[in-house]
């Protein structure tokens, strides 16, 4: 009993530990809609990159982060862009945004990866071309 007792308070100063980060997924779409508009869109890399967090940016120089976009954008670049879905990632002070973008006979899917919180504001991390799917996924409903 003394066991399930010391177990017990355990897994209580467990979970009073453990981290929750309030998600402002309106204002992650925001500045998610804001990098792709400048990227994918205007295809202005240096104002895209200064976007960036970071953390993005101490992985990826300028020139690699052009020659990413270009190589993820082969015949065409969009020429809309919304974001449609989110995704908080549990426990962790970032956000998945779903962003689709269209060009006359083509459609962009894009997921961005953002670091923050509603109290710290959102920087792109890191984005990939694909819409993924996921059970958590949740439409933005603008």
């Amino acid at each position: 009993m003394r066991n399930f007792f010391l177990l017990c308070i355990g897994a209580i100063v467990l979970f009073a530990c453990a981290k929750s980060f309030e998600h402002d997924h309106k204002l992650a779409a925001k500045r998610a809609e804001e990098f792709a508009q400048a990227v994918f869109v205007r295809k202005d890399f240096e104002n895209g990159y200064a976007m960036l967090s970071d953390s993005g940016k101490r992985y990826v120089p300028l020139e690699k982060f052009k020659e990413t976009v270009v190589k993820s954008h082969p015949r065409n670049y969009p020429t809309k862009i919304v974001a449609t879905d989110y995704e908080p990632m549990s426990g962790e002070k970032a956000i998945y945004i779903y962003v689709a973008g269209e060009a006359v006979g083509e459609q962009f899917n894009y997921t961005l990866t953002l670091d923050g919180t509603a109290a710290t504001d959102y920087k792109v991390i890191r984005f990939s071309r694909g819409g993924g799917s996921s059970s958590s996924r949740q439409p933005l409903g603008k």
